[in-house]
């Protein structure tokens, strides 16, 4: 029988003050507030068991409510999310504790090797074929971790699938299962008609004043990223191209950092990440791209609605020059 949420955030909150009752050798310490227990001076946060990935980024919002240099140890009961979040840090300053949680104690965690880029395994000629396809109906051909995929506005219509066979087929839809309806529900038409057929209709959508159609909500900070590589100049930029998330998207719903990259009028490399809202796989995720790319310095784009402090102090962990910069969006054109 699955617990109710609230007995169940009582016993995850139980379980962090025993951790940190243990490392403290038995001293006093606070009660905890759900994932999350300060102990006057240090943030402790117990990653969730369904968003581990989200802890670190949580903790350091968290964080900020008791100063812009409080400590944190983010505490992962997955082995895998504690020594990504090990390697993550590093790009932070104060960079926060990772720790293991190993029965009633927390032990210290090896950071995560270098991340290896997904390779591009399409036969020979299928990127120049895609990119045809995708261009020849108004639709942008991006490859990300491996897989190409062509996009509206930031929002993905179609997917190459089977990309490691000799003939490689392309997917039409906005999501696995909306892909999988147009597979059988295609005919006689052609991979161009299906396309264009599936891009008129998001761009009918995804436009101006659009409101609340899940056509012209998702994937938003994919949305701005496009918008901002088509007019760099908009953040003093002289060019802007995507690149590969930090993570894997695993669905359209839920956000991930957009990232880019450009250089601006010196020739310094610059880092551009796209978020929406408060999203706590931000920092993180800037963390990663900063190990991964070398950037000189960072812009971190976002809505100018969604320009807050807490987010704000995150950021400013940081440990290569980071701006913020909030932009008009032209779905609130």
């Amino acid at each position: 029988m699955a617990l109710d949420p609230e007995r169940r955030t009582a016993l995850r909150g139980a379980k962090l003050r025993a951790l940190v009752a243990d490392a403290a050798s038995g001293t006093a310490v606070g009660e905890a507030d759900g994932n999350h227990l300060f102990d006057g001076t240090r943030l402790w946060t117990l990653a969730s068991e369904d968003e581990p990935a989200t802890a670190l980024g949580a903790g350091l919002l968290r964080a900020g409510r008791h100063g812009d240099s409080t400590p944190l140890t983010v505490c992962f009961d997955d082995p895998f999310e504690a020594a990504l979040a090990a390697r993550r840090v590093a790009a932070l300053e104060p960079s926060p504790e990772v720790r293991l949680v190993d029965g009633r104690t927390l032990v210290e965690v090896d950071a995560a090797g270098e991340p290896e880029p997904a390779p591009d395994i399409s036969p020979t000629g299928f990127a120049d074929r895609f990119d045809d396809l995708c261009r020849g109906v108004g639709v942008d051909p991006v490859l990300e971790h491996g897989t190409w995929r062509g996009e509206v506005l930031g929002l993905e219509v179609a997917r190459a699938v089977d990309l490691s066979t000799a003939e490689p087929s392309v997917e039409v839809g906005v999501g696995r299962f909306d892909r999988e309806a147009g597979v059988m529900m295609r005919g006689n038409r052609s991979d161009a008609e299906a396309l264009a057929a599936a891009a008129d209709l998001v761009r009918a959508q995804r436009r101006p004043g659009a409101g609340a159609h899940p056509l012209a909500t998702l994937a938003r900070e994919r949305w701005l990223r496009r918008d901002l590589c088509v007019h760099p100049d908009r953040l003093d930029l002289t060019d802007l191209e995507p690149v590969d998330p930090a993570d894997e998207r695993l669905n359209l719903r839920d956000p991930a950092p957009a990232p880019a990259i450009g250089s601006d009028a010196n020739g310094r490399r610059v880092l551009v990440v796209c978020s929406v809202g408060a999203d706590p796989r931000l920092v993180p995720a800037i963390a990663e791209l900063v190990l991964r790319e070398s950037p000189d310095r960072v812009l971190v784009a976002l809505p100018t609605r969604d320009v807050l402090a807490s987010v704000g102090r995150a950021i400013a962990r940081l440990r290569v020059p980071t701006t913020v910069v909030g932009v008009a969006c032209s779905w609130d054109a």
